[in-house]
């Protein structure tokens, strides 16, 4: 049986309130330090996705692999350029170039070479550089995790 109008546009209705309500501009933006601070290792990737965030260390790399796509700007961060020889493509791309070691033109910063060095690290970036299935299944479920967390203050 088809929706009558008048149900469509309560459902609207509520639709725009809930999305209101959820999405509220505010005034400042959140505060800056709720993402790890790129010139640190593992250690510091592990108490703030870990100990602050409540993520696995799978999660850690699975969403470090996020860097596969766009670039750093420097006025924002402090560092310049792109992560994968292709950053408009979301692939396995960043575990292969962060294995395959520094290259002229690439970005590596601290963080994502502290992935190289970690005992526990390591193997999950050479399982993601040789099988994009199981990094795509792995990034879905950290991004979803990390999307659900919210902000405390709002």
């Amino acid at each position: 049986m088809p929706f009558s109008s008048s149900v469509l546009v309560n459902v609207k209705t509520l639709s725009v309130y809930i999305v209101s309500c959820l999405f509220q501009d505010k005034p400042q933006p959140p505060p800056e330090g709720r993402l790890p601070d790129a010139t640190k290792g593992s250690d510091h990737l592990r108490q703030v996705f870990g100990k602050q965030m409540g993520l696995s260390d799978q999660d850690i790399v699975a969403l470090s692999g996020g860097h596969t796509l766009g670039r750093c700007h420097k006025e924002r961060s402090g560092f310049e350029g792109a992560w994968t020889t292709n950053p408009l493509v979301f692939d396995n791309s960043y575990f292969k170039e962060l294995l395959s070691g520094d290259k002229e033109g690439l970005l590596q910063l601290p963080s994502d070479k502290a992935l190289l060095s970690d005992p526990v690290f390591r193997p999950l970036v050479e399982k993601y550089a040789a099988d994009e299935k199981a990094f795509f299944d792995d990034y879905k479920e950290a991004h979803l995790k990390l999307s659900e967390l919210g902000y405390a203050d709002a």
